[in-house]
């Protein structure tokens, strides 16, 4: 049986901090959350099925082929046919086949993504981490349900705006409705993400934004206190991680030729604040290790730290070598792109200053710095949704 109507916001890549800028918002209760290691790929299935991604297996958009067959397998037998050295036409020719031939192979929030800076002998390794979107049935094989699969199979009552295109996370393109009707309405929004990208977060038009989501917010917030009372009705906004803004950019490729390495013999994937690698001999794997060591803000993760960042020991996710930057620094020249022009980014160590999303709530919140699992665990209890799988959870209720 329902408890309580829920109003859930969620918008992304919202720091703690900026709390500052969104007086209404602040008002309420409020903590830090703490992010995973890893980009919005991997914080979603966090957030939407209350487990960690050593149980969810998410970590990046591009990862290593199982058994090397990916989308793009049959183009090893042309290992040369575009040069390195022309991204640009590497672009054009993985956005095109992506568009006509993989389009209805699987439908994820991120799709079969331009390649990028990657040489086309490797493409045959790579394979996409999801196929499907958050909100569709069985997005995560097994036993694992996500929010949306539970209040279907719950018959609640719910609305849920802007978490698709063509209006993906416009805050003035959401469609409200009035809170009588439904046990759960969710909101998303994204386009704090990309003005932060854009001009950083505290900039004036980061700071726009912020005003422009706060006031939103309110709107929502008494719509549903005047249908449900002060104490009627659980509100949860949060964000899935903060933004740093850049001070530093490093051209791996650059740095590895002057040490007389060459990284386009090697698989690799480097993302904007992450690199894997995937040697081909200890020898190979040494040579990288030493040359990395220079990298004085890359730090290597070991399998201890896998565990205690609760990340899946895998090397098809995260490589047989895995790198992380400090807060603050990028990778130029990415699978996804250049990122020359990006003032600010995220993906950091959870501990890294400014990482921090945020959890705000109108109940009183019982823990200091809330986890992205502790999102679902606490939807799931205030919406008194039916749910005992067979694995231990690993969000709490916080409310």
């Amino acid at each position: 049986m329902k408890k309580k109507p829920v109003l859930s916001i969620f918008a992304d890549g919202v720091r703690f901090d900026s709390l500052q800028f969104m007086p209404f918002t602040k008002s309420l209760n409020s903590v830090p959350l703490e992010t995973v290691l890893g980009y919005s790929i991997t914080c979603h299935p966090s957030m939407y099925t209350g487990v960690y991604p050593n149980k969810h297996k998410i970590a990046f958009h591009w990862i290593k082929g199982r058994k090397e067959k990916g989308p793009y397998t049959f183009l090893s037998y042309f290992p040369d046919f575009f040069p390195f050295s022309n991204p640009y036409v590497q672009a054009v020719a993985s956005h095109f086949y992506s568009k006509f031939f993989l389009k209805k192979k699987a439908s994820p929030f991120m799709g079969y993504g331009k390649l990028l800076n990657l040489p086309m002998k490797f493409w045959n390794h790579v394979d996409i981490n999801e196929f499907k979107y958050w909100d569709e049935d069985n997005y995560i094989n097994g036993d694992i349900k996500t929010i949306f699969e539970l209040v279907r199979n719950n018959d609640c009552k719910f609305h849920i705006s802007n978490l698709h295109k063509p209006n993906l996370g416009k805050i003035d393109a959401i469609q409200v409705v009035e809170p009588d009707s439904y046990d759960w309405v969710y909101y998303f929004i994204g386009e704090t993400d990309s003005v932060s990208h854009n001009f950083t977060q505290h900039s004036p038009e980061g700071i726009a934004v912020l005003e422009n989501l706060d006031n939103f917010i309110k709107k929502e917030y008494n719509r549903f206190k005047r249908v449900h009372g002060e104490d009627g009705f659980d509100f949860i906004f949060w964000s899935d991680h903060g933004h740093i803004s850049i001070e530093k950019q490093i051209d791996l490729y650059d740095f590895f030729r002057k040490r007389s390495f060459n990284l386009k013999n090697v698989f690799h994937l480097v993302d904007s604040t992450t690199v894997r690698f995937w040697p081909r001999n200890e020898s190979e794997k040494e040579q990288i290790m030493e040359i990395m060591q220079d990298v004085s803000e890359a730090k290597l993760v070991s399998n201890e730290d896998l565990e205690s960042l609760h990340l899946a020991p895998d090397s098809n996710l995260y490589g047989e070598l895995f790198y992380y930057l400090k807060g603050g620094v990028v990778f130029i020249y990415t699978i996804h792109g250049f990122g020359k022009e990006t003032k600010s980014m995220h993906g950091y160590h959870p501990d890294a200053q400014g990482n921090d999303g945020l959890f705000v709530s109108n109940r009183r919140i019982n823990k200091s710095r809330v986890t992205l699992p502790d999102v679902f665990s606490s939807t799931v209890t205030s919406l008194g949704l039916e749910y005992k799988p067979s694995f231990e959870l690993d969000g709490e209720n916080v409310l």
